[in-house]
């Protein structure tokens, strides 16, 4: 650690007077007091950029110099060190555990040593986290409480354990017998699976915001069955691509290659210049203790590269989100022996909904009771059939964001002559990647216009 002489030096930051201050920079022109450093530090977990702090390259607001992790005041250090133990020991992590979070109370994501919120150090690190998420959600679908069923896509004849190139949806476990109604759960775009609203929400709010179980729980009440779709998975991998970091070893695996390359003798110009690249990561890696990833996991996933993207193909029959939602209407939904259906759809499922009920209008709409747009991406063409104009009119909700009280009616200007299909009310949160989360009770008291559950919405 540099200070500064006992004597009382002034921090060049808050001009507070300090008998300590401290040079975190390269440069070591700036001499800052702890309680600066510790703003400074805090600031970057805020706006997600501690990650570069690790990577050499966060820097100073006062000299503009790369800020030195380990030269920041002790009192620091050990903060730091919880959030490095954020980093997986492998780099294909399957659980949450791996990351050092879990799901406390079962709702929300914590650090399983600090128990703080979740901290963003790269889009990979949150990519991978996220993944291991998915697996959890639908887990968690799976188990003694839930006992939902999980079912693979296109239908093949034969039963097998190998469904790498099919998709997987949802239902509950009285699906196929509930005479009742069902609700049926369509998901957005994106990087969101089976169980999921939206993946920021499941990492940085709870549960009860980021997934379908709030739904699954007042079908439950209402005797309803459920079905969720997964109109974003499409493709399978038929190849995975090599990450340029994949191919780097660990500290463990560079000792043992290191030996043994200490015995051979390089005598091509391929071997040099990858001896050169270990050598220089090398040199470029923090001491750390036993209990974190080592320097070179370190940089694997604070690296600013993206996942790479493996080779894929399209599934047969559920090659895009609208011939999924189809799929599954005309090969799971339509058997089901439910006299009365309900529709939940938030961002692009909108769109899948519109496409399905033009293409199986004559079938879908006698059952379909209610149906609730959340936020939803969905529009009237010229040549709509009247048929699906009236029933939106008078069966349809759409719960878009804005910071009005949830339920309230929104007056929005279109470009276009149709003008809303369906009346349109507030979610209750301006954040579009919330709204289904938010407004659950608002969707069910439009359902059921006779439920006695509490709810100070008026439609």
């Amino acid at each position: 650690m540099n200070t500064s002489s006992e004597k009382t030096d002034q921090c060049e930051i808050c001009c507070e007077e300090s008998k300590k201050l401290y040079q975190c920079c390269q440069s070591k022109k700036c001499s800052l007091c702890e309680s600066c450093w510790s703003q400074i530090i805090l600031s970057a977990i805020e706006k997600g950029q501690i990650g570069s702090l690790f990577s050499g390259t966060l820097m100073c607001p006062s000299c503009h110099q790369p800020i030195e992790r380990n030269q920041l005041p002790q009192d620091i250090q050990p903060q730091l060190d919880n959030i490095l133990l954020t980093i997986p020991k492998t780099k294909h992590p399957k659980f949450i555990e791996e990351f050092n979070y879990a799901y406390k109370d079962s709702q929300h994501l914590r650090h399983c040593i600090t128990n703080e919120k979740f901290i963003f150090l790269s889009q990979r690190h949150y990519n991978l986290l996220g993944s291991c998420i998915d697996t959890y959600i639908q887990s968690l679908m799976k188990n003694n409480e839930w006992n939902y069923r999980e079912l693979w896509l296109p239908i093949k004849e034969d039963n097998t354990d190998d469904h790498h190139d099919q998709v997987n949806i949802f239902t509950s476990n009285d699906f196929e017998t509930n005479e009742n109604g069902c609700l049926i759960l369509i998901q957005g775009s994106g990087v969101v699976r089976p169980g999921q609203w939206a993946r920021s929400c499941c990492i940085n709010e709870s549960l009860d915001i980021g997934t379908m179980f709030p739904y699954m729980a007042k079908a439950k009440e209402h005797n309803l069955s459920v079905i969720i779709l997964n109109p974003n998975q499409t493709s399978y991998i038929v190849e995975k691509s090599v990450d340029i970091d994949d191919t780097l070893p660990t500290n463990t695996e560079m000792n043992v290659t290191n030996e043994q390359k200490s015995h051979e003798v390089k005598d091509n110009k391929e071997a040099d210049v990858r001896d050169q690249q270990i050598s220089t990561t090398n040199e470029n890696i923090d001491n750390q203790t036993e209990n974190h990833p080592d320097g070179m996991l370190i940089d694997y996933y604070l690296s600013p590269r993206p996942l790479p993207c493996s080779k894929k193909e399209k599934i047969p029959n559920l090659s895009t989100s609208r011939e999924h939602v189809l799929y599954v209407y005309d090969n799971i939904i339509s058997k089901s022996p439910a006299k009365n259906f309900y529709i939940v759809a938030h961002s692009a499922g909108g769109d899948g909904l519109m496409y399905l009920l033009r293409k199986r209008q004559d079938k879908i709409l006698s059952t379909l009771s209610k149906i609730a747009f959340t936020d939803s991406v969905h529009s009237i063409l010229p040549f709509e059939p009247n048929e699906i104009k009236n029933f939106l009119k008078t069966n349809a909700i759409h719960f878009v964001a804005s910071d009005k009280p949830m339920g309230e009616s929104i007056d929005r200007a279109y470009d276009f002559s149709q003008g809303s299909i369906c009346e349109e009310v507030s979610a209750g949160h301006p954040k579009h990647e919330y709204t289904s989360g938010h407004c659950v009770e608002g969707v069910f008291k439009f359902f059921f216009p006779s439920d006695n559950n509490i709810c100070t919405t008026k439609f």
